[in-house]
């Protein structure tokens, strides 16, 4: 794993309303058993519960997994053209969630990269909101 600058962009809609998120921050990045790796902090998760780690792990066959620990646990699956679930965990409490994911766009090698995902975001089978999120990986300069 090395030291990379990683950009975060996360796009929101849900209904007419779409908000978009941007963050920037040092972490790591590297390739283990044929899996790209990309860990962060996540500031735009942090509040006044503590602090946010995101894991997210690209397999060599295209699955992503997105892990957050700290005051918000959870474990997202994204497997292009597939409906998973997954527990969220919050402070105040966990919900089921599912998770539809349209595109997974990667672009990732040994030097960083880039890694795009699509997906929609239910509960109860019902479509809460879709998501976005373009993540740029590049050499701490």
């Amino acid at each position: 794993m090395k030291n990379v600058l990683i950009t975060v962009k996360t796009v929101q809609v849900n209904g007419d309303d779409k908000e978009v998120l941007e963050l920037t921050s040092e972490g790591r990045f590297g390739e283990k058993d044929g899996a790209f790796l990309i860990n962060y902090k996540d500031s735009m998760m942090s509040d006044e519960y503590g602090a946010v780690n995101t894991n997210i792990k690209l397999s060599s066959k295209g699955v992503v997994t997105i892990s957050r620990s700290g005051a918000y646990n959870s474990k997202i699956t994204l497997e292009e053209g597939k409906r998973l679930n997954c527990v969220y965990h919050t402070p105040f409490g966990a919900m089921t969630m599912g998770f539809f994911a349209e595109t997974i766009e990667a672009g990732l090698n040994k030097n960083g990269g880039s890694l795009v995902l699509k997906y929609t975001v239910d509960v109860n089978k019902s479509q809460i909101n879709k998501n976005e999120i373009y993540i740029t990986v590049k050499d701490v300069k």
